[in-house]
């Protein structure tokens, strides 16, 4: 409820806030997806995946400060998941999931001669969708998501982030997902 408060906030205070896309982003992302079906702990283990994006960069001109704003998010994650425990993989199959999410974030920005801090908290609805031979399921649940980066602007434009998520759905199906993300991009 005091996150939920926070936001409405951010969105009366901050409506000019909202981000406007200037930058292209190439990623490299590793990440480890975790669910709970019937009682049986599954995991996907590592997986990699490659991306890019158009999305928002700011500098501040000061070389320090603090900034916020709000933004849209949408993402789509597929993964295949095996039980946790070595016995369970014996009378278990594996699992595919897909998940269709569509988060409201907000993002705060410190800005210092070092780079550009970020902590995001993002919520909203997720589709999940989960079968194999003996299982077809599909809900929609809560999510919530929280990131820590850090960016080093190399040259004029040029920069690199490295970033830390994860994500929950609290009591549901699909419960944590866990990544470490490196972007390297251009702000024009």
């Amino acid at each position: 409820m005091r996150f939920i408060l926070l936001l409405i906030l951010f969105i009366s205070v901050g409506c000019s806030h909202i981000e406007k896309f200037n930058a292209v982003e190439g990623k490299i992302l590793y990440e480890e997806h975790y669910a709970t079906f019937n009682d049986i702990d599954y995991e996907s283990g590592e997986s990699e995946t490659f991306g890019a994006a158009v999305t928002s960069k700011k500098i501040y001109d000061k070389g320090y400060g603090f900034d916020y704003s709000i933004y849209p998010d949408v993402s789509f994650e597929s993964s295949k998941l095996k039980p946790r425990n070595p016995n369970d993989q014996l009378t278990h199959k594996q699992i595919k999931m897909r998940r269709l999410s569509a988060f409201l974030g907000a993002r705060g920005s410190f800005y210092s001669i070092v780079g550009i801090f970020d902590l995001n908290v993002e919520v909203g609805p997720s589709y999940t969708e989960a079968y194999n031979d003996t299982l077809n399921t599909s809900k929609v649940e809560p999510t919530f998501r929280y990131e820590g980066a850090y960016t080093l602007f190399f040259i004029k434009g040029l920069y690199g982030t490295v970033s830390f998520t994860f994500q929950e759905s609290t009591d549901a199906t699909y419960s944590e997902y866990y990544s470490l993300m490196y972007k390297l991009g251009y702000r024009f």
